[in-house]
């Protein structure tokens, strides 16, 4: 199935999800391509992406399946049917970012800090107190995965992380996130330019920053770094997930 889909940032999640762990619901074969609603089988969270113009009770039983949470992707074409859908879930456009012509830009390197990869148990033991749960879930599953974790360390605490949340044959999803407290200084951009390097020396695939449109500071931090908008899809969530 992911043969099907181009490998663009618009299909990183689904082709992600695809080539690793997921179930295929609605699965059609139409003139224009596939149809499918793609649902990942994921500890800290569960995804689902809407491909194609799948029936209304194949996106339903995954959300059901979903517990009526989660997030659900639709593609432009299709988001008006996954809303109409899904009446009631609110929708929201995110910015897909590829690095532009002029390449990764180095943060400044000044801070007081230090960026390195953790890893396996030694690096369980490290993650700090207070991480919400679905925070510390997702970084727990990277450990056990053996998927690199980059962080930011400051005084030996790590404060900002940087991992691999969605992988293709050519591309990765960049996931990023900072404590409380810890934000706005720097260290999220030290810790993303680490890991961009990191995959393109040993895999040559290229980073995809994906940010909702209203989220002003990972918009703001993408451009700083040098990433470009090419293309959107959307975002859907329940009411009650807000």
């Amino acid at each position: 199935m992911a043969a099907l889909l181009p490998d663009v940032p618009r299909f990183l999640e689904t082709r992600g999800m695809l080539l690793e762990r997921c179930d295929l619901l609605g699965l059609e074969e139409g003139p224009g391509g596939p149809s499918f609603v793609a649902r990942g089988l994921y500890p800290e969270g569960e995804l689902l992406s809407v491909v194609g113009r799948p029936a209304a009770g194949a996106v339903l039983e995954a959300v059901r399946r979903n517990g009526h949470s989660g997030a659900v992707i639709a593609m432009p074409d299709n988001a008006p049917l996954v809303a109409r859908i899904l009446s009631g879930w609110e929708m929201q456009a995110a910015i897909l970012h590829l690095l532009g012509e002029g390449g990764l830009q180095e943060p400044p390197g000044s801070l007081e800090c230090e960026v390195r990869f953790m890893s396996g148990p030694d690096g369980l033991r490290l993650l700090p107190p207070g991480l919400r749960a679905g925070l510390r879930a997702e970084l727990e599953d990277t450990l056990q995965r053996g998927t690199p974790l980059a962080a930011t360390f400051v005084e030996d605490v790590p404060v900002s992380f940087c991992h691999v949340a969605f992988e293709t044959e050519g591309l990765w999803d960049v996931a990023i996130d900072t404590l409380d407290g810890h934000r706005r200084r720097g260290y999220a951009a030290r810790c993303a330019a680490f890991m961009v390097r990191h995959m393109r020396e040993t895999s040559g695939k290229e980073p995809v920053w994906g940010a909702l449109e209203t989220n002003a500071a990972s918009m703001n931090l993408a451009e700083s770094l040098g990433f470009v908008p090419v293309d959107r899809y959307f975002v859907l969530e329940s009411a009650g997930r807000r």
